[in-house]
């Protein structure tokens, strides 16, 4: 029994080790390309669906350096920001001429050699810390100027410190844009009366779950909420939105959803977390105003 218990605990410890080197991998791995975006407002996500928390926006033509493919989304280094871009969006580029700007080593020491291969010829050595100008990319290796000299280090031996000169900034995503982002990632978890969690939702129990996820602590209930933020009249993405008479209840709110844009709102109601039009008859009728949170 006991040597039973240390083998599950022995595999447990391997299963952690594992996840947490494939977490830290993307920083570190051998890249496999450079990605040119092809298509104006392509978008870095967080995971790899449209779905997920929006981390920037590319323009076109902007460089990304692609740590490796994950179905049809490209794993890439964007602006120092790691995420996932749409493959389908992207150019390709397995050799490239490109300005990256300043990496810095990233291991005790680095070989820069003299062709993209362990067997190139020597150029000299760089230290853990030193930093080189990388002006290209080769088949995983970066092609670098050091001290007057040119030459190739390998791509995981090295990390980015600034982004590529050519580049846009990547457009900002404001808090409210990333809230309905992160929110549409509940879309279909079940009503739960009093639930306040992803294995169920009431109203206020989802929208105050969404917002803590940005560090910001609403009050339980609807009608809590309503003494959240300020109130306003003209509707902005991440208001929260509240209607009254939709039970028996003589609280100023008894529902509250949060306002996504174009007339909708996404809220967790009688068939789960959905979004619906604010024009709804029934949710017209019932609508009692909005408040602004961020």
């Amino acid at each position: 029994m006991k040597r039973s218990l240390r083998i599950a605990f022995l595999l447990c410890l391997v299963i952690l080790l594992f996840g947490a080197l494939s977490i830290c991998a993307s920083a570190t791995e051998l890249k496999t390309g450079i990605g040119i975006v092809d298509g104006s407002g392509l978008r870095l996500r967080a995971k790899p669906n449209t779905d997920a928390e929006i981390i920037s926006t590319a323009a076109q033509g902007d460089t990304v350096v692609i740590i490796r493919q994950v179905d049809d989304w490209y794993l890439v280094d964007y602006n120092l920001d790691i995420g996932y871009m749409s493959a389908d969006y992207i150019i390709f580029k397995e050799r490239e001429n490109v300005e990256l700007g300043y990496g810095k080593v990233n291991t005790a020491s680095v070989n820069m050699r003299s062709t993209p291969s362990t067997d190139g010829d020597l150029v000299v050595q760089l230290a853990q810390g030193e930093k080189a100008y990388i002006i290209g990319f080769n088949c995983g290796w970066y092609k670098v100027q050091y001290n007057g000299l040119t030459g190739y280090i390998r791509s995981d031996l090295m990390e980015l410190t600034e982004p590529p000169i050519a580049n846009s900034n990547g457009s900002y995503v404001s808090a409210a844009e990333q809230l309905v982002s992160y929110a549409m990632n509940y879309l279909g978890t079940p009503y739960v009366w009093g639930g306040t969690s992803p294995s169920g939702f009431d109203c206020s129990g989802f929208t105050k779950y969404c917002y803590n996820a940005f560090d910001v602590n609403l009050n339980r209930t609807a009608a809590q909420q309503l003494g959240n933020g300020t109130k306003v009249d003209q509707l902005a993405v991440g208001d929260l939105v509240f209607f009254g008479n939709t039970y028996a209840s003589s609280a100023a709110a008894t529902h509250v959803g949060i306002y996504i844009g174009n007339n909708q709102f996404i809220h967790s109601a009688n068939g789960g977390v959905k979004i619906t039009s604010l024009s709804d008859s029934y949710y017209a009728s019932r609508y009692v105003g909005a408040r602004r949170i961020f």
